[in-house]
């Protein structure tokens, strides 16, 4: 008994003494645009620096004045996020707005949720302007999804093809590689808590991208 005691006082110290990592400068405002919809729509620079320095501002503030947000320390990150080093995770620029790409998604499943958790303690929420409009949108969505044939060969345990993954998106012979990016974490992030609709929706994102690329 004393055994047992020991070895949870021990795992609870452990746990304890955890070091909590706080995010990056690039990963909080890859975080800004999901919180702000951009896994679905393009956001405004102004906008996500905003969204940065409620998060965090010691990380985006002047340093002589730190209640102002310093804008190009928010541009610059924006434009790091998109660094092949730092995953690629945003797509856009500056005139064209800021939006998660596919990978962006990845990361946020992966990591950005426990970062969050860990630096504001609390999971990070989507904002919505639309209400229940969303919700209508999504069960609507998850049921053409469940009727489709990829789903009936994914439930199956059948392998989809790349055309089944293409009309899964959405996609026809016209959309470009930006198209596809935007069309498929749109749809990814919308069933982010659905584990096995995300699943099914990251396989067939795959199938997409890699046909895309051997075409």
């Amino acid at each position: 008994m004393h055994s047992a005691m020991n070895k949870s006082r021990q795992k609870h110290l452990t746990d304890k003494g955890k070091a909590r990592r706080t995010p990056t400068q690039f990963e909080v405002a890859v975080i800004a645009v999901y919180m702000l919809g951009g896994a679905s729509r393009s956001i405004d620079t102004e906008d996500v620096a905003t969204k940065c320095h409620e998060l965090a501002p010691t990380l985006f503030s002047w340093q002589k004045h730190k209640d102002q947000i310093n804008l190009e320390l928010v541009r610059v990150n924006l434009s790091n996020a998109k660094k092949t080093q730092n995953g690629s995770l945003l797509s856009g620029s500056g005139r064209e707005g800021w939006r998660l790409n596919s990978r962006g998604v990845d990361w946020i499943t992966s990591t950005g949720q426990a970062l969050i958790r860990n630096f504001r303690g609390k999971s990070i929420q989507t904002e919505s302007k639309a209400g229940s409009i969303d919700a209508v949108r999504k069960q609507r969505e998850r049921t053409r999804l469940i009727a489709s044939d990829a789903w009936h060969t994914w439930s199956s345990g059948g392998p989809l093809s790349v055309a089944q993954a293409r009309q899964v998106f959405r996609i026809d012979e016209y959309a470009t590689s930006k198209m596809l990016e935007i069309k498929i974490a749109r749809l990814r992030a919308m069933f982010e808590g659905n584990a096995e609709m995300s699943r099914f929706l990251e396989v067939a994102g795959r199938l997409v991208m890699e046909g895309e690329q051997h075409e």
